[in-house]
């Protein structure tokens, strides 16, 4: 019996050991990824966007909200429509990305309540997205915690600071959009 506990101490001791050499790879893999890329604006952009959405889906969580940020322009686009409704495809076209991912999304989002899926009635290879009133709800929790996040974050800025990201940040998305 007592080799059987000497043999469990001896796997935690070489466990902690493993865990803590991986931790400390990776604290310096990510020092070296950061200390080469940190000098690129599009690196830097991707990260502050993947940091917001860490927050934004740990705070929609938060508040109840069972959605994940990359669910939200599906949403968007379907609330905004003229008619109420748009096929995948236009969906997709409109967010510029692939209709699968798109189809994840809508699968994810009509599970939940906040979208309805119909076949088109005039041509029944599409089908038709509109909102729900489930949607339609959500949709202004999503605003108001989108806000006191926003608010988090220029709260700790100076306005012009504010001004001046802003300004910047739609620059550049002109200048990739060309």
């Amino acid at each position: 019996m007592q080799n059987f506990f000497l043999n469990i101490l001896v796997d935690i001791s070489t466990y902690y050991k493993f865990v803590t050499m991986i931790a400390k790879d990776e604290s310096i893999i990510r020092e070296k990824i950061f200390g080469q890329m940190s000098r690129f604006v599009v690196f830097n952009i991707t990260h502050v966007s993947h940091l917001f959405a860490k927050k934004t889906n740990r705070d929609l969580a938060k508040s109840g909200i069972s959605l994940q940020l990359e669910q939200l322009p599906v949403l968007f686009v379907v609330s905004y429509s003229p008619d109420g409704s748009l096929s995948q495809q236009d969906i997709a076209n409109l967010l510029q990305k692939d209709k699968s991912g798109i189809q994840r999304s809508i699968r994810t989002l009509e599970r939940d309540g906040y979208l309805r899926v119909t076949p088109d009635s005039i041509d029944r290879r599409k089908n038709l997205i509109q909102m729900t009133p489930a949607g339609k709800m959500i949709i202004n929790k999503v605003m108001e915690t989108a806000k006191q996040l926003d608010d988090e974050v220029i709260n700790q800025l100076e306005p012009e600071e504010v001004a001046t990201l802003l300004k910047l940040l739609h620059k550049v998305a002109g200048l990739i959009e060309c």
